[in-house]
């Protein structure tokens, strides 16, 4: 069996009912484009598992991804659900799609193995409308926990002159640490990077920390509320609560304004 086929495999081994019963982010339910939004772009789909959650509240999803064998699987789980989506195989660096085409952009778990992620976030701006949202998850190289390549934490925080041999010897020797997959994470963010390349490609962008309200956060949470408010007022306080967080996430509203001219 190939490496993609053990990919696609532990993949569907992985599969629980709680994977399609999944809701839309609740970062981009929290904002007002969510209500008149109607085409939403998944930006590597995988199983399609978030695709699903948009369509079961009334939008358009289409769901991309470089792999056709996920692809397979996110049509089944879509057919069983009774729901409509479309999935298509797609370089996320060159989007099929004319410009203006989106009103919302998702990707989750991309940025982290495409070496030109850049170009993602340029793509996403062009297929967006004009005040379109664009919400990513990806790693964080804050924080010392490694998702990426088990059994390896602190890897983020080696220098890359290291982090190249080590990730070979993985891949010959061990590539169920990187769970079979032919294209392992090989870049880390921090959130101040990553949103300066957003503002570059013409968004506005905002933190997790600047969206958060009372009724978005568990009830245990809730009972901490104060301390949210404080980092979301001093934001030098985020930078004690970055190592804590294992993904950086970002949302960008697009404006329009190219602050320099993004990645060819």
């Amino acid at each position: 069996m190939s490496a993609t086929d053990q990919y696609v495999d532990l993949r569907v081994q992985r599969l629980k009912q709680e994977d399609l019963q999944r809701k839309p982010n609740k970062w981009i339910v929290s904002l007002p484009q969510f209500r008149s939004a109607v085409r939403v772009l998944d930006i590597a789909c995988g199983m399609g598992y978030d695709s699903l959650a948009w369509a079961r509240v009334g939008k358009k999803p289409v769901g991309i991804d470089w792999n056709s064998g996920l692809l397979k699987n996110a049509s089944c789980l879509a057919a069983q659900e009774g729901l409509e989506v479309d999935f298509l195989v797609a370089d996320a660096t060159q989007l099929p799609f004319p410009d203006g085409s989106f009103d919302i952009c998702f990707s989750e778990n991309l940025f982290e193995h495409v070496p030109e992620w850049e170009r993602i976030v340029s793509e996403a701006s062009r297929v967006l409308k004009d005040d379109g949202v664009f919400f990513v998850r990806t790693s964080n190289r804050h924080c010392p926990i490694n998702h990426e390549i088990n059994h390896m934490h602190f890897y983020p925080w080696l220098p890359a002159s290291l982090q190249r041999p080590i990730l070979g010897w993985v891949q010959r020797n061990r590539p169920a640490w990187i769970n079979y997959s032919s294209f392992p994470a090989v870049n880390w963010f921090t959130h101040r990077g990553l949103a300066k390349t957003f503002r570059a490609c013409g968004f506005s962008t905002y933190e997790t920390f600047d969206l958060v309200r009372k009724e978005l956060l568990s009830e245990k949470r809730r009972r901490v509320y104060f301390v949210f408010d404080l980092i979301r007022k001093f934001r030098l306080l985020r930078y004690m609560i970055y190592p804590l967080l294992t993904s950086v996430e970002i949302v960008g509203v697009k404006t329009g304004r190219l602050r320099v001219t993004p990645p060819a």
